[in-house]
């Protein structure tokens, strides 16, 4: 792949310092279209859509996939793929990196094949490959230090098998890999074309407001060299709504010129600390028309 592990994933790094790469909003047919890398192209007139394939082969498919990639000091880990029917290796194909929730000890697993099997739907109709990792940390959730280096040893490994295109990786998360979700993404503006949160918050790891453990929110959005494309879905009922903040998260972007609507978007829907899957439709549908390019 174009970014391989050596230049991804500087979680919590100095703002700034990730490349300035640039963001490119693709036609309506590439969301729509099961071969949109065969319509691009060949006429006058077409819309020329970015593509960098890892032209990655031999990994099995279609349907869900168990792959194991041997991390540096931390062993054999394990992941979970799903590939659509009408995936083939002989063009490259978007992806999408997905964390769960923290649903206690013992359960990261579980919750790492039921995000990927909840996200496989939309992936069926809509022609991409999902990419489920498991959190290392002993209450079902997330240990950066261990699970950012495990999670780019993944795509790698999920590139050399499959032919994945770098302009088109996008990352989601829930609850607690909602909120890992925006400190990766916002530290690797130049790798992921987009990003969605859900049930997720800003200042439950990313930032905070005052800067007391850094960097600030204003620090770490202002910093940004690209404007990545964030979709955030929020419950009403959300204690991360009711009591957490986490519904400025819009304004916080907004202040630091994301655009509702443009590269920003936000749905703050009648429900507690969820997602429906109906919702993982509408999020890819927001973050599919998004490619970057260096």
């Amino acid at each position: 792949m174009r970014r391989g592990s050596s230049g991804f994933l500087l979680l919590l790094a100095t703002p700034g310092l990730c490349a300035a790469a640039q963001s490119v909003t693709l036609p309506a047919w590439v969301c729509t279209h099961p071969d949109a890398i065969f319509v691009s192209g060949f006429e006058a007139g077409e819309f020329p859509v970015p593509h960098s394939p890892s032209n990655g082969s031999g990994g099995t498919y279609p349907g869900n996939k168990t792959r194991s990639v041997a991390v540096t000091g931390l062993g054999l880990q394990t992941y979970y793929l799903y590939l659509p029917s009408n995936y083939t290796p002989n063009h490259s194909w978007p992806a999408i990196l997905v964390l769960h929730g923290a649903g206690g000890p013992g359960t990261s697993d579980f919750y790492a094949q039921q995000v990927r099997s909840d996200w496989s739907s939309a992936a069926a109709t809509q022609g991409f490959v999902v990419i489920s990792t498991v959190g290392t940390n002993a209450s079902g959730g997330w240990s950066p230090s261990s699970d950012v280096p495990i999670m780019a040893a993944e795509l790698d490994d999920a590139a050399a098998k499959y032919n994945i295109d770098a302009d088109r990786i996008y990352l989601w998360g829930f609850s607690a890999g909602a909120h890992l979700a925006h400190a990766i993404a916002l530290n690797n503006t130049d790798y992921f074309a987009a990003y969605g949160v859900s049930a997720g918050g800003l200042t439950q790891f990313a930032c905070t407001d005052d800067g007391s453990i850094p960097p600030s929110c204003n620090a770490l959005l202002g910093g940004a060299p690209r404007k990545i494309p964030v979709d955030i879905h929020l419950g009403d009922s959300d204690p991360l709504y009711t009591t957490y903040g986490a519904g400025n998260d819009p304004m916080r972007f907004e202040n630091n010129g994301w655009v509702l609507n443009g590269d920003l978007y936000y749905t703050l829907f009648p429900g507690g600390h969820t997602y429906t899957i109906p919702q993982l439709s509408d999020i890819w549908r927001n973050l599919c028309p998004n490619a970057v390019i260096p």
